[in-house]
């Protein structure tokens, strides 16, 4: 006996995708079909008083590779991709009574359809341009994704380059203080009172050595209206110390004499090397002595004189430090060659005008008194610079205490300002007193 068999139910599903592909030469649209197929049957065998049930399913594939232009997009719905090669559709579900008429396929053994190409394409060809195009695609978003992070930082550095400016605008405060702090570590250190108050008594006794080794203690024809005349042009008896008659008298005098030559040698000579006197035999630097002698008076109620005073200490100490031709040595400032050989026999010639009534001998003695003469002021030129290069400033003293039986044949020193520029107040530091003769 045949068994029989009736087909109750049959459920049916077909999905259509449709994916695009772009070839270097042309686009080409790739559609897969699939079905599936549910199909419930009852069998009854002639044994059995029952029917037996059990469900069969079948799958179809069809695949179909056809060209289109290649602007094409096709569309699909429900679900679209744009912006790539491959786009896909939906399936669609239904019931009916058959079967599909598509060649079945059992789940039990699933078989994949030949797949047609009109271009002649294998599948494994198709598989690499799709793969090809993925990491193509892949590749594009990572450079796209590193531009944009890039571009998207790109305001950082200009918030910085901005806070760059306004803290470069405040830095130039700053660096003047750091300059300056650097700038006092190259300038010279004050020298010890001691030892100035060496080198003044080593000129005193140069001086003496010199009044006494080439001026002679016999009695001259000129007379006192003469020397007097001459000691006028040297710059003395004009402040009201000793007036020029008085020591042109002293000068006539053997008894005091040398105490008279001592004083007017001394006197115009530390002159010419004082800072805060304007001697027309200066031996300071040009630029220093026409700067000095260029500066006016303070203004009477309304001027600074601590400000003046702090300015110019300032400038002496850079000036000095600006003029040494070996600045990092450190070391005080020395007269150049012109001042000590030029200048020094200038101010020699100026001198003898009123030394020449005192000097005796022949012509080679006159000329090794000129001579000697020259280099005493070359060392006390020497002890002026020194003390233009100290960060303090000092000034020569010449008054004993206006005693008119008195006669200062060596100026003192004074201290009269720290190295700031700030005046001591009075009385001043004494460094040295001056060396003082009774006439």
């Amino acid at each position: 006996m045949a068994a029989s068999s009736s087909i109750s139910t049959v459920e049916t599903s077909t999905t259509y995708i449709t994916s695009t592909i772009a070839l270097p030469t042309s686009t080409y649209t790739s559609t897969i079909t699939s079905s599936f197929a549910v199909v419930d049957i009852y069998t009854k065998l002639p044994d059995q008083p029952d029917f037996i049930y059990y469900t069969k399913e079948w799958w179809t594939f069809s695949s179909s590779l056809t060209p289109t232009t290649p602007a094409t997009t096709t569309t699909s719905p429900p679900g679209q991709t744009t912006g790539g090669s491959v786009t896909s559709a939906s399936s669609t579900t239904g019931r009916s009574s058959s079967p599909s008429p598509a060649s079945p396929a059992s789940t039990d053994t699933p078989q994949l359809a030949q797949v047609s190409s009109s271009s002649g394409l294998s599948r494994g060809a198709i598989a690499g341009i799709a793969i090809g195009c993925a990491v193509a695609g892949l590749i594009l978003g990572i450079i796209a994704g590193f531009l944009l992070f890039r571009r998207r930082r790109r305001p950082g550095p200009e918030i910085g380059y901005h806070t760059t400016q306004l803290v470069s605008q405040e830095k130039p405060l700053q660096e003047i203080a750091t300059d300056r702090l650097d700038l006092d570590q190259f300038l010279l250190d004050s020298t010890p009172d001691t030892e100035i108050s060496a080198e003044l008594r080593s000129l005193n006794h140069l001086l003496q050595q010199h009044v006494e080794d080439n001026y002679h203690l016999q009695p001259v024809s000129s007379s006192t209206n003469d020397l007097s005349q001459a000691l006028l042009r040297l710059g003395l008896g004009q402040d009201g110390t000793m007036t020029a008659m008085r020591l042109a008298s002293l000068s006539l005098d053997p008894a005091h004499r040398y105490n008279a030559i001592q004083h007017v040698i001394a006197r115009v000579t530390f002159a010419s090397i004082a800072f805060d006197e304007a001697s027309p035999f200066s031996l300071l630097p040009q630029p220093v002595f026409s700067f000095v002698s260029m500066i006016p008076a303070v203004e009477n109620r309304r001027g600074n004189t601590d400000a003046v005073n702090v300015a110019l200490t300032r400038w002496r100490q850079l000036s000095a430090f600006l003029l040494h031709p070996e600045r990092s040595d450190r070391t005080p400032l020395t007269p150049p060659e012109d001042i000590s050989t030029h200048k020094a026999q200038q101010l020699a010639v100026n001198l003898n005008v009123f030394l020449q009534h005192f000097v005796a001998g022949s012509r080679e003695d006159r000329y090794e008194q000129e001579n000697h003469l020259r280099e005493v002021i070359a060392e006390c030129a020497t002890f002026g610079y020194h003390l233009f290069s100290q960060p303090s400033e000092y000034r020569f003293r010449f008054e004993d205490g206006l005693n008119p039986n008195s006669i200062v044949v060596c100026p003192g020193l004074d201290k009269i300002s720290d190295e700031e520029g700030r005046r001591y107040p009075p009385p001043t530091q004494p460094v040295v007193a001056p060396v003082v003769e009774s006439i």
